[in-house]
């Protein structure tokens, strides 16, 4: 059996999300509240026949007790109480980034890098961007990547908050591992 744990900041309106996107998690998968980490890691030992997924929501300015390994912390200034509940429904699913037309440093002068790096010049290439694409954590890049990529690059970042970023995001992947 799995479970969440939330704790910090916004919990409740993280819970209520988390009911809205999956009516699972009001039955099935139970969903816990606390006020900080020291009751997560109280509730975690009382029950520990259950997977539990530990969510701190913090924000900054607002100081809460850390619990043991937490295994995600999300901002809740930055991130609304449904995009978190997908984050939390989709932990495991990453953002792998397609870069076309790569940004470019070189030196004005020929030479290496300056330690100030003041010889330093940054050029963005016409049709620079960034494509998000997804797939489980473990796994390879996802088939919809191109072979001709000149860049591909794993993150740790969840695929539930790639919007938050100024990328494009790959429409197959977004078909595959639904909206957010």
């Amino acid at each position: 059996m799995r479970g969440v744990m939330l704790y910090g900041c916004e919990v409740d309106a993280a819970a209520e999300a988390l009911h809205k996107l999956d009516p699972r998690y009001a039955s099935q998968v139970p969903v816990r509240r606390y006020r900080d980490g020291a009751e997560v890691d109280a509730a975690r030992d009382a029950a520990p026949d259950i997977a539990w997924l530990v969510v701190e929501l913090y924000r900054p300015g607002v100081t809460v007790g850390p619990a043991r390994e937490p295994f995600l912390a999300l901002n809740v200034a930055l991130v609304a109480p449904a995009l978190a509940a997908r984050a939390i429904d989709q932990p495991d699913l990453i953002t792998w980034y397609e870069i076309i037309n790569p940004v470019q440093t070189s030196t004005v002068d020929g030479r290496p890098p300056a330690h100030d790096y003041s010889n330093l010049t940054i050029t963005v290439p016409e049709g620079h961007r960034t494509i998000a694409h997804a797939a489980r954590t473990g796994e390879p890049a996802p088939a919809c990547i191109p072979h001709d990529a000149e860049r591909v690059l794993p993150s740790h970042d969840l695929w539930a908050l790639a919007s938050l970023r100024r990328v494009e995001l790959c429409s197959t992947c977004a078909l595959h591992h639904g909206p957010w």
